[in-house]
């Protein structure tokens, strides 16, 4: 019978032991950890807005783009910016983003690409309920943005009608220093 406890006990022990393993070993950067982690880091700008602060005029706004806006709460953001004399950190903390999204629980909609930007737009979700978008813009030596913009009952239709919305924002760039003060942005 002590035998038979000890196989047991040590069985049990391989067991946890097993899953414990699995479960250190499946635990790859997420984009929120990335925030998290970032976030602290005197390199990184972190900030998260209210989806107001974008000052749309909801009022003019066809059905869809109400629509569409009604299911953004805020935006996480979090800035790269790079100093002249580091392009070696710049590259490995883009890769870094680059890699966290290509992974299959993040679905690329589209490239993006304008006055020496590059980047991507990504969701996290399913094709009927996305949890939430990711904008990932990179210039050159400048630095990157990574924007998470999270909702409700976001949808892969409401992707249009959301820039449309967008569009019409009244935002302007003093809005967003004044949450910056101390930056130099």
């Amino acid at each position: 019978m002590k035998i038979f406890k000890k196989a047991l006990f040590v069985k049990g022990l391989a067991a946890v032991s097993l899953i414990m393993l699995s479960v250190s070993c499946s635990s790859e950067p997420s984009l929120q950890s990335y925030f998290v982690e970032k976030s602290e880091d005197p390199n990184f700008i972190s900030l998260t807005v209210p989806a107001s602060i974008l000052n749309i005029a909801v009022d003019s706004l066809e059905a869809d783009q109400k629509a569409a806006l009604a299911t953004l709460t805020k935006l996480n953001v979090l800035i790269f910016k790079n100093n002249a004399a580091d392009q070696l950190q710049l590259d490995q903390e883009a890769t870094m983003v680059q890699s966290i999204l290509s992974k299959d629980t993040y679905t690329e909609l589209m490239k993006l690409k304008a006055e020496g930007y590059q980047g991507s737009l990504s969701y996290l979700g399913s094709e009927s309920s996305i949890e939430e978008m990711i904008i990932f813009a990179k210039g050159g030596r400048e630095g990157f943005a990574l924007i998470r913009v999270m909702g409700k009952g976001m949808n892969p239709k409401h992707i249009r009608p959301f820039v449309e919305a967008l569009q019409t924002s009244k935002a302007k760039a003093e809005d967003f220093k004044n949450l910056l003060p101390d930056l130099g942005l």
